[in-house]
């Protein structure tokens, strides 16, 4: 690399047309603080939308335009769970929401985001003409690889489509992306949805302890070591995703990560957070922003990488 690459990390906007307007409104904060820091490039790694209906994907590409990111080399986008499923939003959906995820078609929906940010495919290395994901897009030094880890709906292995997978066509074309000349030379940054670490309650009383139970079976993400051993293989210098609405780096098996989906829904925070992550030929650094809702932003952390055995944002390690 000749020059440095500054990347800002965000995830689980939950925009929506219906459900907490507040979203769109701190989302807007969020991307005004990060076009005053003047970043190259902005990463978005799912639940971009709360329930990926068109009215979802209208609001979202209006944030996002008026923000100047609709654009390649601007913005690259990873798919989540709830672009595809939806989410729970009231006392009826509890009920509904199995039968829902059963009656969706997971292709037409990724058919559908891909319409919905398709200023920002453009340009893109897809080794399959019928499929979205995965891809790599050049910016600059840095290869950035984009995973659909959205699991099909499955009413043993995802009821609730939270789950996650990478199936065999897609983990050999990521092999294959990775193993590229192009690729190879360039600084590597995978871009997923899903977390690698396992969920730990942290809440006491038989509610929480029944609910705690019932996430971690249904917001998982099978298949991890063959893609830790991936990752570590062609040297990747950095996972981000988001699903567990936290902001935090940590380190699994030698690979880092970086976790954004406390971007404007942190569990233990009111403020907002930002990763940033600058990459120059000796390396990428990492920073989490938070931002005050009202104030000034403050720099919380520089390249902090939690211990396997020392994460403090409510998980474990697996």
């Amino acid at each position: 690399m000749t020059s440095s690459i500054t990347i800002a990390h965000l995830s689980d906007l939950h925009l929506s047309a219906l459900h907490k307007r507040s979203h769109i409104r701190r989302t807007r904060r969020a991307l005004d603080h990060l076009n005053a820091l003047g970043v190259d490039h902005v990463v978005i790694t799912g639940d971009i939308t709360a329930d990926g209906t068109p009215e979802d994907y209208r609001v979202a590409r209006s944030v996002l335009a008026s923000a100047g990111l609709l654009a390649s080399p601007r913005l690259t986008v990873a798919i989540g769970n709830h672009d595809v499923f939806g989410g729970v939003h009231t006392a009826e959906d509890v009920l509904s929401f199995p039968g829902r995820c059963a009656r969706t078609d997971d292709k037409a929906k990724l058919k559908e985001f891909g319409a919905a940010f398709q200023e920002t495919f453009q340009g893109t290395l897809m080794p399959a003409e019928k499929r979205i994901f995965p891809f790599a897009k050049i910016i600059g030094g840095v290869a950035l690889i984009a995973v659909n880890t959205v699991a099909p709906y499955s009413r043993v292995k995802n009821p609730l489509g939270s789950n996650g997978s990478v199936d065999d066509r897609s983990f050999e074309m990521l092999r294959d992306i990775l193993a590229d000349p192009v690729i190879r030379t360039r600084r590597k940054i995978i871009a997923l949805h899903h977390h690698f670490h396992k969920m730990r309650e942290t809440r006491e009383g038989t509610v929480h302890s029944v609910w705690g139970a019932i996430e971690r079976q249904t917001m998982k993400l099978r298949g991890k070591s063959r893609l830790l051993k991936l990752f570590a293989q062609h040297q990747v210098d950095l996972v981000l995703h988001g699903h567990i609405h936290r902001s935090a780096e940590y380190l699994r098996d030698g690979v880092r990560f970086l976790n954004a989906g406390g971007s404007v829904l942190h569990e233990a925070d009111p403020d907002l957070h930002i990763n940033l992550i600058r990459c120059t030929a000796s390396g990428c650094t990492t920073e989490i922003h938070r931002i005050p809702f009202e104030n000034l932003p403050a720099r919380i952390s520089t390249s902090l990488v939690h211990s396997e055995a020392s994460l403090t944002a409510g998980h474990a390690a697996a």
